[in-house]
């Protein structure tokens, strides 16, 4: 078993668990049930297929770093639909479930299209030696069901709670999870030259490591970093601080805050 294929099958599936079962949790106070995540999973994988066999293509776009830029365009893409459906869970709207299970399919998808084809990437590497391709099969599998058993834990966790604390949890969580899209795709463009590079502003590598069990956590749920740089920080709290802004002056200006189910 490839000790190196259960940490990065983690990291992606810990993130895309987590995220879809806070969105479950949503579907599931608004009675949406589950065929709309049947839907997004369903075109995400035929999605994740077909972006991995055009990388080789992708790759050479903007100037040979085409990946970097439309991995970091699937992040913002997800940000502004976590936004929305922020937006959708706390302001009254008359077409609000339906809207509100578009952008849910929207999320999965963009997930699913971007963390899908990066492990499609990362076993075909493996393809030419079967002994370790099946090792890394194996320690891909284990990562996967340690991904999806927190998704599943976050989602009972979340459903057993009171109706006003299960709200907060979702806004709070739909926040976070959102921020660390967009400090995610910032660091793309850095590492493609699209924003500048400068020196990080702090190292908390040395009490929280990327690669532990609890760093991988954290970069799940907020997109934790132990070395971000003064754009990533300012990028991440832009962001951070515009969903429950965006919220408060959509109750401002005429919007009622409504009392959910």
């Amino acid at each position: 078993m490839l000790l190196d294929a259960v940490i990065i099958i983690l990291r992606e599936t810990l993130e895309a668990g987590v995220l879809v079962s806070l969105l479950l949790t949503i579907a599931h106070r608004f009675h949406l049930g589950a065929r709309w995540l049947l839907f997004a999973l369903a075109t995400g994988l035929v999605g994740a297929g077909v972006y991995a066999a055009s990388l080789a293509t992708v790759s050479t776009w903007f100037d040979d770093v085409g990946q970097e830029v439309i991995n970091a365009a699937m992040q913002y893409g997800i940000y502004l639909s976590l936004l929305a459906i922020s937006l959708l869970i706390s302001l009254v709207a008359t077409a609000k479930r339906r809207y509100l299970g578009g952008f849910l399919m929207l999320t999965v998808v963009l997930a699913v299209v971007r963390e899908g084809a990066e492990i499609t990437v990362f076993f075909t590497g493996y393809l030419q030696n079967e002994d370790v391709l099946s090792r890394a099969l194996t320690g891909g599998f284990v990562g996967l069901m340690l991904g999806l058993s927190a998704g599943a834990l976050c989602y009972y966790v979340i459903v057993s709670l009171s109706p006003t604390m299960e709200r907060r949890i979702q806004h709070v969580m739909l926040a976070l999870m959102a921020a660390g899209m967009v400090g995610q795709a910032t660091q793309l463009l850095i590492q493609a030259d699209w924003l500048p590079s400068t020196m990080p502003l702090w190292d908390t590598g040395g009490w929280l490591s990327e690669r532990s069990v609890a760093g991988e956590i954290a970069y799940a749920i907020f997109g934790y970093e132990a070395t971000p740089t003064p754009v990533e920080v300012g990028f991440y709290s832009v962001a951070l601080a515009l969903i429950p802004l965006s919220v408060l002056l959509c109750r401002h200006f005429g919007f009622n805050a409504r009392q959910e189910v």
